[in-house]
């Protein structure tokens, strides 16, 4: 395998890496950026901010990717050469140093096996719960450090939550909501939930669940779409997230639905989720496989956790046309900040259910009908600026709010409706 073989086996995985180089006095520099390719001369066309002391020389890109617990974790890192070229920065590779791709828990269980085998203890691990307090005032001083205390508030006293905070201020500035809306004929003033939970319907009417079917919700977010599955369909519904406050938030909103006999919600990784084989009789996924590093790993999981001729619905972003260049930084920017890890044509998306043993059974462009939300969104960002910006920080907010504006002029990037079915 060539050089260029290996790296494009695993950019797939992965949005933006971290350049790394000397700088003017030797020491080392890392920038977050925009990687490139140029295949016909062998190279990554590479963004560094003006300011930053870059000069030609020995450098090294890094692109990495984890979930929230760190148990699923890919890197690719590779050594090269900087130099300066047409007013920008080139980065030529010479060679791959390390690459990682999958399940840390299972390096973890081979490691355990070992030690083991060989009668040895598990050495002392570093006390990371000590640093639980020091992170927690990180975060709150970075949030405005509107807080006191020492640091052991809890998350349910309103403490020091790294995510349930700023997840509930947008959720509040999005009008509850952070999935896309279906605006087909709705009025242009229509409030943004009733756009949401047309697309919420829309998925519901596709899985046709039923009283005493089992169903699976990945990327559950709060529980409310679950939740609306569960009352329209009478099914049972499990909804998984890798983010613990919202599956705090989840669970208590369906008791107070009184729901909590047959909606739950869990800590689950989609790309290893924590079910057994034929499990379920539906699996919806709701603008959330675009999130994952490595789908079609989780594909796979879909399938292994359905029951033959069980279904899948989801609705996720795909690439309807090539992206011209002149547009290709708005796509990165868009990437990074709606975090899109895995973004392929729709043939490409086919190719993988179908390696997945999921019989591809329907897809769907409804882009005109779902764009209206990107405006609306940073409409409503701009107005609650004074509410979010001491949770999100003012820099951060002005970036989503241009990136999610720039966003329409970027329509090569559609969304789909894609269903599925596993053989029996």
């Amino acid at each position: 395998m060539n050089l260029w073989d290996e790296i494009d086996g695993h950019l797939h995985l992965f949005a933006r890496p971290v350049l790394s180089f000397r700088d003017p006095d030797g020491f080392p520099f890392s920038v977050r950026t925009y990687a490139r390719q140029d295949r016909a001369r062998d190279l990554f066309h590479v963004q560094i901010p003006d300011g930053v002391p870059a000069v030609a020389g020995p450098a090294w890109l890094l692109w990495h990717t984890h979930d929230d617990n760190f148990d699923v974790q890919h890197t690719l890192a590779v050594s090269g050469d900087l130099a300066s070229e047409d007013g920008g920065w080139a980065f030529r590779p010479a060679r791959v140093i390390s690459r990682m791709h999958g399940d840390v828990a299972q390096v973890e269980r081979a490691a355990a096996r070992y030690l083991a085998d060989r009668g040895l203890s598990v050495p002392d691990a570093f006390p990371w719960p000590a640093l639980e307090p020091i992170a927690r005032k990180v975060r709150r001083d970075l949030a405005g450090g509107e807080r006191t205390g020492d640091g052991d508030e809890g998350v349910g006293e309103g403490g020091d939550e790294d995510w349930a905070g700023s997840y509930t201020e947008v959720s509040r500035a999005l009008e509850s909501t952070l999935h896309h809306g279906y605006w087909k004929d709705l009025p242009p003033n229509a409030p943004i939930t009733e756009a949401a939970d047309r697309m919420t319907d829309l998925l519901i009417g596709r899985i046709d669940a039923r009283p005493g079917e089992r169903v699976l919700d990945l990327g559950c977010g709060i529980g409310a779409p679950g939740i609306r599955l569960a009352k329209a369909s009478g099914a049972a519904v499990v909804g998984v997230s890798i983010t613990e406050s919202e599956i705090e938030l989840a669970n208590a909103a369906a008791a107070a639905e009184d729901l909590a006999d047959r909606v739950s919600f869990r800590y689950g990784n989609v790309m290893a989720l924590p079910f057994p084989d034929d499990s379920f009789d539906a699996v919806c996924s709701m603008e959330f496989l675009y999130q994952i590093p490595d789908r079609p790993l989780a594909l796979r999981e879909i399938s292994r956790v359905l029951k033959p001729g069980g279904r899948f619905e989801g609705s996720d972003f795909y690439l309807r046309a090539p992206v011209p260049h002149e547009k290709e930084p708005i796509l990165a920017d868009l990437r990074r900040i709606a975090m899109v890890e895995t973004l392929t044509d729709l043939d490409a998306y086919l190719a993988e259910l179908r390696a997945a043993g999921i019989e591809p059974a329907g897809t769907e462009d409804i882009s005109p009908h779902v764009w209206p939300t990107r405006a609306r969104y940073a409409r409503l960002l701009r107005a609650s600026r004074d509410a979010l910006a001491p949770v999100m920080g003012e820099k951060e907010l002005d970036e989503v709010i241009a990136v999610t504006e720039q966003a329409d002029d970027l329509q090569e990037m559609g969304f789909l409706l894609i269903s599925g079915r596993k053989p029996r």
